[in-house]
């Protein structure tokens, strides 16, 4: 921790050690203040060039944009320059180290024998106390048990925290016996973690208990159902498709899921405010797979992953055309409820009724709930998608949006206006620009321009992207949307940037997907997955995987997708929204 190098206690024979203060690391100031160079024994993955810091000509707070990082093919190392994989380690001296180790030891045994000893002697003279009646193994309390600074020669370490009475900030938890190697394991949970404190239960008649008792399962219960899609869907490395494509959740537990997570939406802006570092995600569509590649890939949003030092951002198009829209969308909610403060979501042009009862979200919940529960949840979900705030700000400096700026919008203001719930009908131009517009072909056509995608639908140049920043003093506009073979294409200049997370797009474009990670100096690194190759089987082999292709497959002829960036758009498309 900073210069200070400890070594974490433990559990001995029913007792929770506490921390060990080992010895100052005078080599961590020098490495933390150092630029990295290149990197000693790891042959070739990146050279000083590539490690260079910017160049002086960049003011500070500017946004700079990486390097790509892509994963190794056959394994789950990556060339990774991302801040937060910025520092290397370096060859550190631990003769100090090891030597006050042995020191601290000896002198903390030695005090505790002496308290110990003192302890009996002070109990042998002393009258029996309530204490006494418990047994030989019950804890003396007194200011030598608690604070070992009083007694002699004892170790006092240099954190004025370990003086006096105080709570330790971690809890032993055994696991319940599971069989095998990680049977009866045990672990320390840091007490912040334990949600039910301060939940107390308390019976009073056989009427009231029965009450209280019912409103505490309601609330386990409701509080369990984020739990219970986290436990079964976040999987980075473990996840499989369902067998029979079966859901995790019924009716009612998808209900209680959008509840909690609605009444969290309601509270926040149009317009979120987000600080850095920050993960931003593209467009999903439903490809859950991708998702929990670039979470295995790249980090994942749990407690034993990076949900604790950096946020999520996720920038919309959640469902329709990929064949698990389900477990993609009670994923991303299940995660604002359980870390509201952390996962950010905002709204894409498919979360509105008219488009997802096309592209195939309506079509999965019926066919994996049943008509009658498969619509009600279509509706339910489709109720939430209408309070999704629109767009987010990061340090202010970088304004994330699904589609673009269109026609119509020239300042920030004009979307935090925009109130919720919203539905397409309802809303404006402002609207329908945020959601819909893209930018031109390249930097050299500028202005404004019809839009393939549909009438009063246009794209906008890089005249205009320059110009929307200068008004609203931003360096950066981040937006999903359209399919882009690299996962991220730069606009205007660099001050633009698409992304998209899913790969090889309905099955068609072989695309790669991204995601951004910004850090706290404001450098934005594309890291990147390319498509898995096809699986090699048969349908009489795996009749799951088949029927989840050909469901697919036949949605996407009728409905062909937007054609990545840069391609001609197909006349009479059904995926537009003229044809819509």
């Amino acid at each position: 921790m900073g210069d200070l190098v400890f070594i974490y206690g433990g559990l001995r024979e029913g007792v929770l050690l506490d921390d060990l203060l080992v010895a100052e690391d005078s080599a961590a100031p020098e490495t933390f203040s150092s630029y990295p160079g290149t990197i000693p024994g790891r042959s070739g993955y990146m050279d000083g060039q590539a490690r260079s810091p910017p160049s002086g000509d960049i003011s500070d707070g500017a946004v700079v944009m990486g390097i790509p990082v892509v994963p190794f093919v056959n394994g789950h190392a990556s060339i990774d320059i991302s801040t937060e994989n910025a520092f290397f380690q370096r060859q550190r001296s631990l003769a100090r180290g090891e030597e006050t180790l042995v020191e601290a030891s000896a002198a903390e045994a030695e005090a505790i024998s002496k308290t110990l000893a003192k302890a009996r002697e002070g109990n042998a003279d002393a009258e029996p106390s309530p204490d006494q009646d418990r047994g030989a193994d019950s804890v003396h309390s007194g200011d030598e048990m608690f604070n070992p600074g009083k007694s002699p020669g004892a170790v006092i370490p240099n954190d004025p925290l370990l003086t006096g009475v105080r709570l330790h900030h971690r809890a032993v938890v055994v696991a319940a016996e599971t069989g095998g190697a990680l049977g009866g394991l045990v672990r320390q949970l840091s007490i912040d973690q334990f949600e039910n404190e301060g939940r107390r239960v308390s019976y009073g008649t056989p009427e009231s208990a029965v009450a209280a008792r019912k409103l505490l399962d309601r609330q386990m219960s409701i509080n369990s159902i984020p739990k219970k899609v986290l436990a079964y869907l976040l999987k980075p490395r473990g996840w499989k498709p369902p067998v029979r494509r079966q859901f995790i959740l019924d009716c009612s537990e998808i209900a209680e899921l959008c509840e909690s997570a609605e009444r969290i939406f309601a509270r926040e802006p149009s317009v979120l405010q987000i600080k850095a570092p920050v993960k931003i995600f593209g467009d999903l569509h439903g490809q859950f797979g991708d998702l929990m590649r670039l979470f295995d890939e790249y980090g994942a949003p749990s407690t034993a992953g990076d949900i604790s030092y950096i946020d999520y951002l996720f920038l919309g198009d959640y469902v329709d055309r990929g064949q698990h829209s389900l477990e993609t969308i009670a994923l991303l909610l299940a995660l604002k409820v359980e870390h509201p403060y952390n996962v950010h979501l905002i709204r894409g042009n498919h979360e509105a009724a008219d488009i997802n009862a096309l592209f195939g979200f309506r079509i999965e919940c019926i066919e994996r709930l049943g008509e009658k529960e498969g619509i009600w949840v279509w509706q339910r979900i489709n109720q939430l998608f209408n309070w999704l705030p629109l767009a987010a700000l990061i340090e202010k400096k970088i304004i994330c949006m699904h589609g673009g700026i269109g026609r119509s919008i020239n300042h920030v203001e004009q979307i935090e206006n925009l109130q919720r719930p919203i539905t397409m009908e309802t809303g404006s131009v402002v609207l329908m620009d945020l959601l819909w517009s893209d930018p031109t072909e390249n930097d050299s056509v500028e202005g404004l321009r019809p839009n393939a995608r549909g009438p009063g639908l246009v794209t906008f140049g890089p005249d205009r992207v320059m110009e929307f920043c200068k008004n609203n003093d931003l360096q950066l506009i981040i937006r999903a949307h359209e399919c882009v073979m690299d996962g991220f294409e730069r606009f205007a200049q660099g001050h633009l940037i698409t992304l998209f997370s899913a790969t090889n797009y309905c099955g068609t474009a072989n695309n790669a997907g991204a995601i951004l990670v910004l850090g706290r100096d404001l450098v934005v690194v594309p890291k990147l997955i390319h498509p898995l190759p096809p699986a090699i089987a048969s349908a009489e082999a795996s009749p799951e995987g088949h029927m989840e292709d050909t469901w697919m497959q036949e949605l996407n002829v009728q409905r062909p997708p937007t054609p990545t960036r840069g391609r001609p758009q197909a006349s009479n498309d059904r995926g537009s929204l003229a044809w819509i």
